[in-house]
Formats: C-alpha cells, sequence, structure tokens
C-alpha cells in the first residue's frame, strides 16, 4: 500500500491489476491513493476492487475494501472521495449497540462524486448521477439525480436535454 502513496498515475492501475483488482481500459488514478482492508491473500490483496474503463480519480482518494467496491465506466471520483463497505467499532462498549456489518458500495457508469464526499456501505449511486462536494452518502441514489449535504439529499432530477448517451 505505500507505494500508492507515491506512484505516478500511469503506474497505479498496473500494480492494483496485479494484485487482484479488475481494471479497465484507460484509467487515470492519482497518488496518494488509500486502501484500507486490502486481502492478505497473496497476489489477490486488491480482489474486492473493481473499476471500469476510462474512469478518473483524483488525489487522496480513500478505498475501504472490506467489502465490494464496484466503480463502472466513465465515472469521475474527485479528490479525497472516501468509499466505506463496513462498520466495526472494535472493543469499544458500543459493540453491543452496533455490531460488525460489511456491504458492497456500487457507482454505475458515468458517475460524478464531488470533492471530499463519503460513500458508506450499502449504497449504489446510480448512472449519470451527480454527488455534491463534502456529501454524506448514507442511502442509495436514484439514476440522474444531484444530491448534497449531510446527509446528502435529492436537490433535483436532471432533465433528459442534461443527459448523455
Amino acid at each position: 500500500n505505500a507505494l500508492l502513496l507515491l506512484l505516478p498515475a500511469k503506474r497505479i492501475a498496473p500494480l492494483l491489476r496485479r494484485h487482484g483488482a479488475s481494471i479497465g481500459d484507460n484509467p487515470e488514478i492519482h497518488s496518494p491513493l488509500v486502501i484500507h482492508n486490502a486481502s492478505a491473500e497473496p497476489g489477490r490483496h486488491y480482489a474486492h476492487l473493481q473499476i471500469g474503463s476510462e474512469c478518473y480519480f483524483g488525489r487522496d482518494v480513500f478505498f475501504d475494501l472490506k467489502d465490494r467496491l464496484v466503480i463502472e465506466d466513465q465515472v469521475t471520483v474527485s479528490m479525497r472521495v472516501t468509499f466505506i463497505t463496513h462498520t466495526d467499532v472494535g472493543k469499544s462498549p458500543l459493540s453491543g449497540a452496533l455490531p460488525p456489518s460489511h456491504a458492497p458500495v456500487t457507482v454505475r457508469r458515468g458517475a460524478y462524486i464531488g470533492a471530499g464526499a463519503t460513500i458508506l456501505q450499502g449504497v449504489e449511486i446510480g448512472e449519470q448521477a451527480i454527488i455534491g462536494a463534502g456529501a454524506l452518502v448514507e442511502r442509495s441514489v436514484e439514476a440522474f439525480a444531484v444530491v448534497a449535504g449531510v446527509p446528502a439529499r435529492p436537490i433535483r432530477k436532471r432533465d433528459s436535454h442534461e443527459r448523455e448517451g
């Protein structure tokens, strides 16, 4: 994981692939990239990570890979976005009230995630949805929706003339 903090963008995808990630064509992934809960299985450390073709990732993105993280084609992930696939309070006395859990996160084709957004476990972000900067996404987002805030709430649905492809 230490190499992901400083590698040039063109070398990150090959490294992730070599350790089990499925990554499509022409990704642009900038360092630093932080990965938490990588598998201990040799050659499969990043097996829970699936990135489609033509995706862009800004600097300082955080991937929690306790569960699957699927990012489809042509997704833009701005700087400092956090993807969380699990909750575990560890040895806290809250363990009875908040038991460990995990669920996949899916980001559908053409979505945009603004800087500093946090996407929580079990969320699906719909096709070409827009997530505002700093949003806390705790519920799934419909295709073509625009959401923002803490917690993220729908602002509007994009019109058909605003949609591409």
